[in-house]
């Protein structure tokens, strides 16, 4: 009897690994992209969570007596997981929100409304986000995920999730840096387009027979095109920095979500 105790004990324990490494394979970037099929995230999530089970000691599990204590534990579980994707995924946010700023501020926000393949996506968040997932990858962000997740069974023992209201200070501080990572990416480019509106205003002033509307947006067009050249290095600085530190946010996360 003993034996099958432990057998189901160990089941239970596979089972809440697998609700918490399914989080990553539902929002976190690359990982859970849509153009990953469904059947492949799922099986590599219980992969890792076979891989991830004997990191997981019994002992450090809450005790689950009843369906409901089990069912409220899958809940937290998979919040946590969740939670950790959403770190990665909000990085991405912070992209394309900037990106998108972008688009607004160049005229081309009009061309999401009218795409028929992805009404969702603006033109230069498309490339954004494109270059932000090959700097992803470049720095290994996708590892830092794994590592962070593998990470969170120590710092949150199955069963332990809660939030600790001591820490929210520190969580506002992660979102205030992603806050300002987009101001730097938007920053420059949003500002030599505003010098060129202002530009333009001066020019139909002078020159009032010009039509100020026709030459104006390709105007725009063109100088913001050409900024997000000129400025594309820092762009992919800023988009270094950004992710190389995803492994601490996620730590901050953590630490926040423990008793």
């Amino acid at each position: 009897m003993s034996v099958l105790n432990s057998g189901i004990d160990q089941i239970i324990i596979w089972l809440l690994v697998f609700c918490r490494t399914t989080g990553i394979f539902s929002v976190a970037p690359v990982f859970g992209n849509t153009h990953v099929p469904m059947h492949t995230r799922i099986g590599l999530a219980a992969c890792l969570a076979f891989i991830f089970t004997p990191l997981v000691s019994a002992g450090h599990a809450a005790p689950l007596t009843d369906l409901i204590g089990l069912t409220f534990a899958i809940v937290r579980e998979s919040a946590v997981g969740l939670a950790i994707g959403f770190v990665g995924m909000l990085m991405f946010m912070v992209v394309q929100s900037a990106a998108e700023l972008i688009d607004l501020q160049m005229g081309l926000g009009f061309a999401s409304l009218v795409d028929p393949n992805n009404q969702r996506s603006s033109v230069v968040g498309q490339f954004y986000y494109i270059v932000a997932t090959l700097i992803f990858l470049s720095v290994n962000a996708h590892h830092m995920l794994l590592e962070g997740l593998a990470d969170s069974f120590t710092t949150i023992p199955l069963g332990h999730m809660t939030f600790n209201p001591a820490s929210t200070g520190t969580i506002v501080n992660v979102f205030n840096h992603m806050f300002v990572a987009a101001i730097k990416i938007a920053g420059p480019i949003v500002g030599v387009i505003l010098l060129t509106d202002v530009a333009l205003g001066i020019l139909a002033r002078t020159v009032p027979q010009l039509n100020v509307l026709v030459v104006g947006f390709p105007a725009k067009i063109f100088v913001g095109l050409a900024t997000i050249i000129v400025a594309m290095p820092a762009v992919i600085v800023v988009m270094h920095g950004l992710f190389s530190n995803l492994y601490g946010d996620i730590h901050v996360l953590s630490r926040a979500l423990v008793r």
